[in-house]
């Protein structure tokens, strides 16, 4: 199939491309390429990710949601038509990118810009890795299954709301993806969002933040708990089903910040409604002010602590609320782009080089929707979202974020800590950093998997006791 372009960073191809290759979808053989690929490189121990995704179990959740969504990553992989030299093994540097000119069709020109530029966050060099099968949780694929048996459509309102047959809303009350195979930019967006964390619950401990300037050097250092928090259509953590006393909530966070001591007990609340007209319950205490904020959706463009990359906004990449008035939501392509692998629950898929640098990163091919989320008010901190969204997780594989010149401002890789024995999922290693300011943001996550059922406690999710929780 022939390729075009239709951006840096992605090479394309038509959208009728899943169907007609469902039939060679096999997980097995994301598996078989792993092993070969770890047998031959034993400069990192990953035998026990290679045995997880190998698990009888992992075998069995991915060929289900393989089977839903009528293809998986290896088998299109196995169709597609790529350079010779992009396999499993390749080495990327600031020696060799320059004699791969493909290379601008798999990779977002900020990423290779990292390799050639080594004055600020430099990357020295990345190893290709083999394509894996990634999926969402067990919980969210029983619930799937059972909304197409029973032949469930979820609407995509233009008043921004996401409803079930029965005028419900959809991520207030059940479990289910909504689009597994979305036909339009919005579509994406909604499964995107109901991809959510992948979890039922999330608990850091803690998250480190670690901010570089210009110069290569380590600024500051936060650090943070962190918790998140689905509170319907819970299948795969107890307690299942609904979080008392959250009628029509979504989902929430909370972040309470425990150094540097100039920020200690600095403490936000995000609570997200179902309705598109209902504001988030949105709190953040100021500890040096002794004083709670109520903030409103534009003080979600700000940083969540000075000298961040991170908004809250950008909370698990992209937390805004879907508002057809405000924002354009379209797919503008699709085909494959590298980003990292999720690894982070048995490797780092990055090795830093100090704070600010990459020493060594494994870098997988995937394939994605090109997602376009524009701002039609003129007043968003990013004139442009583009999201490279995974097909297979409803999650980006690479973020672009425009100013409101229509400049690139930020770019956003991340590596998850994911189970593929239930798709259960939370971050490990995430770099944001700004091609204006030079400035870079770096998080790395420590997830609590021991006693999720317990914690996170109601009580997170009240900035009044919250505020108190240390």
């Amino acid at each position: 199939m022939k390729l075009k372009h239709v951006t840096t960073g992605l090479a394309v191809i038509g959208l009728a491309m899943a169907g007609s290759i469902a039939a060679k979808a096999d997980p097995a053989d994301g598996v078989a390429a792993w092993k070969k690929f770890a047998a031959e490189h034993t400069d990192v121990d990953r035998s026990k990710w290679v045995d997880a995704i190998g698990s009888p179990e992992a075998l069995a959740v991915a060929k289900r949601w393989a089977a839903l969504r009528g293809f998986d990553a290896p088998g299109l992989l196995a169709s597609a038509k790529l350079p010779p030299e992009l396999k499993p093994g390749l080495v990327i540097n600031a020696g060799n990118i320059d004699s791969m000119p493909w290379l601008k069709d798999y990779m977002v020109g900020a990423l290779a810009d990292r390799f050639k530029d080594q004055s600020w966050f430099g990357w020295k060099q990345a190893i290709i890795v083999p394509t894996t099968s990634y999926y969402m949780t067990k919980g969210t694929l029983e619930q799937t299954e059972a909304a197409v048996k029973a032949g469930v459509t979820f609407s995509a309102t233009a008043d921004g709301n996401l409803l079930t047959p029965d005028g419900k809303y959809a991520l207030s009350t059940q479990g289910a993806l909504p689009f597994v195979n979305p036909k339009n930019g919005l579509e994406a967006t909604w499964s995107f969002v109901a991809h959510g964390i992948s979890n039922d619950n999330l608990n850091f401990n803690p998250i480190t933040m670690d901010v570089c300037n210009s110069s290569g050097s380590l600024e500051r250092q936060y650090k943070a708990e962190l918790w998140w928090q689905k509170m319907h259509g819970r299948q795969d953590i107890t307690p299942t089903g609904d979080i008392g006393g959250m009628d029509g909530v979504v989902e929430g966070g909370a972040v309470y910040f425990t150094d540097p001591r100039d920020v200690r007990g600095l403490s936000g609340v995000r609570k997200r409604f179902a309705a598109a007209n209902k504001e988030d319950d949105f709190k953040v205490f100021v500890p040096t002010l002794k004083r709670t904020r109520i903030l409103s959706a534009t003080d979600g463009q700000d940083p969540l602590a000075a000298g961040l990359e991170l908004i809250w906004d950008d909370w698990r990449a992209y937390w805004v609320k879907t508002d057809l008035n405000k924002f354009d939501y379209k797919i503008v392509g699709e085909g494959w782009t590298l980003g990292m692998p999720h690894v982070g629950h048995f490797y780092e898929a990055a090795k830093r080089s100090g704070s600010c640098a990459v020493d060594t990163v494994e870098l997988e091919l995937r394939p994605v929707w090109i997602l376009e989320i524009t701002d039609k008010t003129g007043k968003y901190i990013y004139s442009k979202r583009r999201i490279y969204l995974d097909k297979e997780f409803m999650y980006p594989a690479a973020n672009e974020f425009f100013d409101a010149r229509g400049n690139l401002m930020r770019v956003w890789y991340d590596s998850r800590d994911w189970v593929p024995q239930n798709g259960q999922a939370a971050w490990r290693q995430v770099p944001i950093w700004n091609v204006i300011s030079k400035r870079v943001t770096w998080l790395e996550m420590d997830s609590r998997w021991a006693g999720l059922e317990t914690n996170p406690t109601p009580s997170l999710f009240d900035i009044d006791q919250l505020r108190d929780y240390k």
